[in-house]
This record gives structure tokens, C-alpha cells and sequence, in this order.
């Protein structure tokens, strides 16, 4: 009798926690449609724009080069001219920003990376190839590549994956103090 009152009371709360307004739970949900975006490092650019902003969960953030849309999580609320003033040197424009009071469903990784691999900086430039074709596979499987290195590589290592591409990859760049860079290829459940 008493694991049915545990049960009940569970519930009950499990209800009122997910019929409280997202003030009251510290998470706001966002759809933003933003103009100006041709190619994959243009929704990389966004992407990073929008999760440099205070509170953003910057591993929610998820563009749609296609259609503009840009969906994140923030613990605090956003304004739409905050979201506005992140693209005013870059070329892009928002064009809206609707408040959800529900999540927006977010895609799943493997936990197990399904490629890693660690390339001294030095011998990055002959693996350009290789560079391109993880570019290839990144952007024609529904995945997430994480990349650590250094922040200055940042730019170098990156347009050769994303320069040109129609095709979204969802990208985590970490910057680390080594002087090797580590990709991991997740796939999406």
C-alpha cells in the first residue's frame, strides 16, 4: 500500500513540475529564424553566435541551414534584440525569436565516439584529405563532431571541414592547451 502512495505521489509531482511555466523551472526554450546563412560554417557561426550568449546551453543549440531555424535552451530569459545585437557584424539577421514553454526535442549521440582519432598539429597539413573525407562523413550522417585543439587552429582546422558544404554538420569545438588535435565522430541514435 505504501509503494502505491510513493507511486502516486511521484506522479503527481512529475505533473506539476512539467505544467510549471519555464520561469518557474529556470529553463526557457527558443525558435529562432535567421537569414543569411548559405553553408555549413555559416550555421557553424550562428551556432557559436547564439551559445556565446549568458545562460544559452550551448550544446543545445541546433541550426537548420535549410530552413533558417535555430532552436536552444537558455537558463535565462532571451530578449530578441540580445539575440539580434550577437549577429550584427557577422552578415546574418534574425528574423524572429518565438519563447516555447515546452523542450524542443533534441537529437541523441551514442555515448561511444564511432571514429576518434588525435593528429599532431605538425602533420595536420598532409592529412588535409583526410580532413575533407571526416567532412564528408560528418555531414552525410546524422552525427556530432567534437574537435579539441587549439584555439588559434580553430579557423584552419575548420574550413576545410565546413567551407562550401550545403549540409549541416553539428560541430563542438573545444579549445585545449595541447598540441595535438582529437576529433570524435558521434552518431545519432
Amino acid at each position: 500500500m505504501q509503494m502505491k502512495y510513493w507511486r502516486a505521489a511521484g506522479l503527481l509531482w512529475l505533473l506539476f513540475v512539467l505544467a510549471l511555466p519555464a520561469e518557474a523551472t529556470g529553463r526557457y526554450y527558443y525558435q529562432a529564424e535567421v537569414k543569411g546563412m548559405v553553408c555549413a560554417f555559416c550555421a557553424y557561426s550562428v551556432s557559436k553566435n547564439i551559445g556565446s550568449l549568458p545562460g544559452v546551453d550551448a550544446a543545445s543549440v541546433d541550426v537548420d541551414l535549410k530552413s533558417g531555424r535555430a532552436v536552444f535552451s537558455s537558463t535565462r530569459p532571451i530578449a530578441q534584440q540580445q539575440l539580434a545585437s550577437v549577429f550584427t557584424d557577422s552578415g546574418f539577421s534574425l528574423v524572429s525569436l518565438q519563447q516555447s514553454a515546452t523542450p524542443i526535442p533534441q537529437r541523441q549521440y551514442q555515448q561511444q565516439p564511432a571514429f576518434e582519432a588525435s593528429i599532431e598539429l605538425s602533420q595536420l597539413a598532409p592529412l588535409s584529405p583526410l580532413l575533407e573525407t571526416l567532412g564528408n562523413l560528418a555531414a552525410s550522417t546524422p552525427s556530432r563532431l567534437r574537435i579539441e585543439a587549439p584555439a588559434d587552429q580553430q579557423a584552419a582546422i575548420l574550413k576545410p571541414l565546413l567551407m562550401g558544404r550545403q549540409q549541416v554538420i553539428h560541430l563542438e569545438f573545444v579549445p585545449v592547451t595541447s598540441t595535438a588535435v582529437s576529433f570524435k565522430l558521434f552518431i545519432a541514435l
